[in-house]
């Protein structure tokens, strides 16, 4: 199983290689050609351009990219798929919206083909998380953040359903530090809270 932080660390340079534009690898059966770009593309009935990347030169697509075209300026990247662990499925799927910032972001953390991880942005800023953390196919644990006048993301809240019956039990305030600051528990089910620590 594969923890989140992990997860997330571990797609980090993956994603800085990809969103640079750094599709160019070295050609196993070549070395007299150090580089090679392997890059096809086609337009899609909805008029989007397909691009697939192999990014290890195996035959196999590693990236798909959807551009939507414009008349008045440089076509514009909407979705990006990646398939981390080469397994034909893909792993991590992020949106961008009509001005190219990231909107949401979608991810397999623990390879089994369902997604468990859902990150949310207004404008490019992580807005709030979403976990699968029991792996039932229902998120069960809700992170907030927030961004502060120097522009500097922090989490402010963390809400979890610990009993899986579809309500929040458990909440926790954060400081920017992130230091738990209150918790609150719903003992009874009634979805507010019973009990208070600060």
């Amino acid at each position: 199983m594969h923890h989140p932080s992990r997860f997330r660390a571990s797609i980090v340079p993956v994603l800085g290689f990809v969103l640079l534009g750094g599709c160019f690898l070295k050609k196993q059966n070549s070395p007299s050609e150090e580089y090679v770009n392997r890059i096809t593309e086609r337009v899609s009935t909805k008029g989007l351009v397909e691009q697939e990347v192999d990014l290890d030169a195996d035959g196999t697509t590693d990236i798909l990219n959807y551009y939507r075209p414009r008349a008045d300026a440089p076509r514009l990247l909407v979705r990006k798929e990646l398939d981390l662990n080469h397994d034909g499925k893909y792993d991590v799927i992020t949106f961008f919206d009509d001005d190219g910032n990231l909107s949401r972001e979608e991810m397999d953390s623990d390879y089994d083909g369902r997604f468990d991880w859902t990150d949310h942005y207004k404008r490019g800023v992580r807005v709030m998380s979403e976990y699968d953390t029991d792996y039932d196919g229902v998120p069960n644990m809700f992170k907030y953040y927030i961004q502060d006048d120097d522009g500097a993301v922090y989490l402010d809240r963390k809400e979890r359903d610990e009993d899986g019956d579809g309500k929040i039990d458990v909440w926790e305030r954060f400081s920017k530090d992130g230091e738990v600051i209150r918790t609150g528990r719903d003992t009874d089910g009634d979805g507010k809270v019973d009990e208070r620590l600060e």
